[in-house]
């Protein structure tokens, strides 16, 4: 399912919302569904840039680490337009992690490691990162502010 709602409607509205069974193709779409909501929301290239890198990492995230790669369990996401920016929210149907536990990717004993890069760049690159259980799933929310 994807919605794309026009600049139109009154703030907050939603910009983009899908909802999947997990597969990696859907990562190879996102850039474009995210180009398509440049239409009702102005962003500059680098808040694009940024936005397209934290999202593909969420959703990612999502896809492997979450759910573990099972079609049978959904991802879903939704980008909503405020005042202060698009607020991204990604959630997946997994067991959930304790972001804490994730080692800092560029301290020089854990650079060679896999992992912890995809939270570290929506940290780096988006603002008001949260993460919570559901109690079915990690909701993964994040700010992509206004410049």
């Amino acid at each position: 399912m994807i919605n794309i709602r026009s600049s139109v409607t009154q703030t907050p509205h939603i910009l983009l919302a899908r909802d999947f069974h997990t597969t990696r193709e859907e990562i190879s779409a996102l850039p474009r569904l995210l180009e398509g909501i440049r239409a009702d929301y102005t962003l500059s290239d680098g808040q694009f840039f940024n936005l397209v890198v934290a999202m593909t990492e969420a959703v990612n995230n999502a896809i492997v680490h979450g759910n573990r790669l099972d079609p049978a369990k959904s991802v879903r996401y939704t980008l909503e337009a405020r005042a202060e920016g698009i607020y991204c929210v990604v959630e997946d149907e997994g067991d959930g992690f304790d972001p804490d536990d994730i080692a800092d990717p560029v301290s020089p004993e854990n650079l060679m490691l896999e992992g912890g890069r995809g939270m570290f760049l929506i940290r780096a690159l988006m603002g008001d990162l949260q993460v919570t259980d559901t109690g079915h799933g990690t909701r993964v929310a994040f700010l992509c502010p206004k410049e």
